[in-house]
């Protein structure tokens, strides 16, 4: 066993799919599908299910993930060893989730070059969640994620505030409306993305159905845009997605067999913005110049995606 399976290990159980760990990894799946093997091997029992799009944890797997993290976490922080002072290091380590619109991380590092053209920035791409993890752990200095944030130790603000629409097929009864109502959907069938991005962001999202009177709601095991697209297909099912067509997650929809209507204001509140270790602002001047060149703009959640 080497710190390079548990890498691989954890990364596939915390995205449940062989693809998008080995994208997050930069691998190929065929050399990532081999190590998890040679680790199940030398464990003796098999870690995943594996599924035709998605694997779930085995029993095994759920007790040895946190273990894993641990010995990983504990391993990345002895690169801090020997390094310089936080003020005076000329990277800083910058976490993004792939789902936020590209115009929020464009921000964060724009600001970041004006204020300290030095500084390099080191990217990390995970979902929210996992980012929180590494924030909390010291193993990223900021990260744009998506809101709220309730891991202790963790500052956040925000950037801004999503548009959202339905997603339907074009030949749907609500396709050749200007906007929709929440209640005009109370009667439909909805598909909910995975709370493991997120399960705050999504929590609320759902409160925002059930609230409108949405009850047929269905829950999916991942948050994977083309099956959520098959999904609308094959039963003539309705999605949340963002406005703009052109943001990561939503392009699949930007097709004649779809049809994507407005949300009526006010919409769900989706907020996207950026998180940081409380106390890491306070000793590192390029963080503390970074976030007041942030809080500059034209105010709090100037942006609408």
């Amino acid at each position: 066993m080497d710190i390079q399976q548990l890498r691989y290990f954890v990364a596939v159980a915390e995205e449940r799919h062989f693809g998008r760990a080995a994208d997050r990894l930069h691998l190929t799946p065929s050399p990532l599908s081999r190590r998890i093997r040679e680790l199940e091997r030398e464990l003796g029992a098999d870690l995943f299910v594996r599924g035709y799009h998605t694997v779930e944890l085995t029993a095994l797997a759920a007790d040895f993930l946190p273990a894993a993290r641990d010995v990983l976490d504990r391993f990345d922080a002895l690169r801090g060893f020997g390094q310089p002072a936080a003020g005076a290091d000329p990277v800083r380590r910058i976490g993004a989730t792939p789902l936020a619109p590209p115009a929020a991380l464009d921000l964060v590092l724009d600001t970041l070059a004006e204020r300290h053209p030095a500084v390099t920035a080191e990217l990390t791409l995970e979902p929210s969640q996992q980012l929180f993890g590494r924030l909390a752990a010291g193993r990223l200095d900021l990260a744009v994620v998506h809101l709220p944030v309730d891991v202790p130790g963790l500052d956040s603000l925000p950037l801004g505030r999503y548009r959202f629409a339905v997603a339907m097929r074009a030949d749907d009864e609500l396709a050749d409306r200007d906007a929709l109502d929440p209640s005009e959907l109370a009667h439909r069938q909805v598909l909910m993305i995975s709370g493991k991005v997120h399960p705050a962001a999504v929590g609320n999202l759902r409160k925002f159905l059930t609230d409108a009177g949405v009850s047929r709601i269905v829950d999916l095991t991942h948050d994977d845009a083309v099956q959520v697209a098959a999904h609308i297909i094959r039963h003539r099912s309705l999605s949340l997605v963002l406005g703009d067509l052109q943001q990561p997650g939503a392009r699949v929809f930007d097709g004649p067999e779809y049809a994507v209507v407005p949300v009526r204001e006010p919409g769900p509140v989706f907020e996207v913005g950026v998180a940081w270790p409380a106390e890491r602002a306070h000793r590192d001047p390029v963080l503390a110049e970074l976030l007041d060149g942030l809080r500059a703009g034209p105010g709090v959640a100037p942006l609408r995606f």
